[in-house]
């Protein structure tokens, strides 16, 4: 296949409805697998598991690590994303709960991941454990991005990934630029080394020595 053992995981991916595809797929693909052994990836903003097949997915080819999905799957979010998250969740009857359980198990990545229901801030006060990969892919107004990077970048490893969705340079789209604004701002040296991005998408690395 095309990208290896991993197309599996990326075509699985590309069967759940949402946003992370081609190049930045491939890429986050890659990423978590070329994590170590045991790695920890937390994902922020899961929604129905287009991310977290890849992610998890590539661990379960490693054989071993954990990603934490953390989503209230409740279609909240800011105010541009939640009229098209509304949108995606219809009038089934299947909750979006049930959905991305019903996905990642297709996928065959149940095992791989651990589910967090509700928000980061949330979830923060109970999380101990240091983090190899961190993605935020969740309510991007600027206020709840900054408050959630101030919250959970603590817990990154020296040399861990962060990856930051819709975050392209010059992005700007009101009540939805916060990711970007981020990037602009934070994710650059001396704090992160091997920024680049790939179609909407921020990679860079914490870097290993102080």
């Amino acid at each position: 296949m095309r990208w290896g053992p991993l197309g599996r995981y990326i075509w699985e991916s590309r069967r759940v409805p949402g946003w992370t595809r081609h190049g930045e797929a491939t890429t986050l693909a890659h990423e978590s697998y070329a994590l170590p052994d045991g790695a920890v990836v937390v994902e922020i903003g899961s929604f129905l598991g287009c991310s977290a097949v890849l992610l998890a997915g590539a661990r379960k080819l490693r054989g071993s690590g954990k990603v934490h999905c953390i989503d209230p799957f409740d279609a909240s979010g800011d105010e541009f994303s939640v009229p098209i998250y509304r949108t995606i969740r219809g009038f089934r009857k299947a909750t979006l709960r049930e959905r991305f359980d019903r996905y990642v198990e297709r996928a065959g990545v149940s095992d791989f991941l651990q589910v967090h229901p509700g928000l980061a801030e949330q979830v923060l006060p109970g999380w101990r454990t240091p983090i190899d990969l961190l993605l935020f892919d969740g309510d991007q107004s600027y206020e709840v991005v900054r408050a959630t990077y101030d919250g959970w970048s603590p817990f990154l490893k020296p040399g861990a990934v962060l990856a930051v969705h819709n975050s392209r340079p010059g992005y700007r789209q009101e009540s939805h630029d916060g990711s970007a604004r981020l990037v602009e701002e934070l994710v650059r040296p001396p704090e992160f080394e091997d920024v680049r991005y790939v179609r909407s998408m921020t990679f860079a690395r914490k870097p290993r020595t102080p």
